[in-house]
């Protein structure tokens, strides 16, 4: 007689846990149907294959997060909010985190809408805004798993030539250095976003001088 087949919120929900659980290495099929009490080849049937798995973990994990920005905020206090919690959100799900790929970047287009909403409602035009939230998700996706990396390896200075640019190019890797809880973020975070805000507002003076 054939396994019944698990719900799928229950798999997200386990899959989840599992990932993040400390020691535990890779999430694996037979690991994930061990702590399902199931075989592999109903999680298979329900899920698919791994890419497929790690897919719908990420969607369901980053539409449940996806911010809801006050109204009352303007664009560049929008950017900030959710910058903000876009760097935690992956902050809290490391491991999952690490499979935002190019492929798998769709994960966070509902988690990028209201942003985009708010960045039309400001008078961004339409086109202006996609681009926006496409860098930004970039940026942001790269600087906090690069925040993750730097945690996990810090440089030791002592061991770096002495050379002026090598010294400056290391103070600057360790200025990953967060909050003891990681919710302040670090001050390349805080720069990189105050940067890409102030180069857009260049580009939204520039257009509108434009005869």
């Amino acid at each position: 007689m054939p396994r019944p087949l698990v719900d799928t919120e229950t798999i997200i929900t386990v899959a989840l846990d599992a990932m993040e659980e400390s020691g535990a290495g890779p999430l694996t099929a037979r690991r994930l149907a061990t702590r399902l009490k199931c075989s592999t080849r109903t999680l298979y049937q329900q899920m698919g294959k791994q890419e497929a798995l790690i897919s719908a973990l990420l969607n369901h994990y980053f539409v449940k997060e996806t911010p809801q920005l006050d109204p009352s905020l303007d664009w560049k206090e929008a950017i900030g909010t959710w910058a903000r919690a876009l760097r935690l959100a992956i902050l809290d799900r490391p491991n999952l985190s690490r499979h935002l790929s190019t492929e798998n970047r769709p994960a966070l287009i509902e988690f990028t809408r209201p942003l985009l909403v708010a960045l039309i409602a400001a008078g961004l035009t339409e086109a202006t805004a996609v681009a926006v939230c496409r860098s930004l998700v970039h940026v942001i996706v790269s600087l906090t798993l690069g925040e993750l990396e730097m945690q996990s390896h810090r440089y030791d200075e002592t061991e770096i030539a002495k050379d002026h640019p090598t010294s400056l190019l290391s103070t600057d890797a360790n200025a990953y250095e967060r909050s003891p809880d990681g919710k302040i973020p670090p001050p390349v975070f805080v720069q990189s976003i105050h940067w890409l805000i102030g180069g857009i507002e260049l580009q939204q003076q520039t257009q509108a001088e434009l005869p």
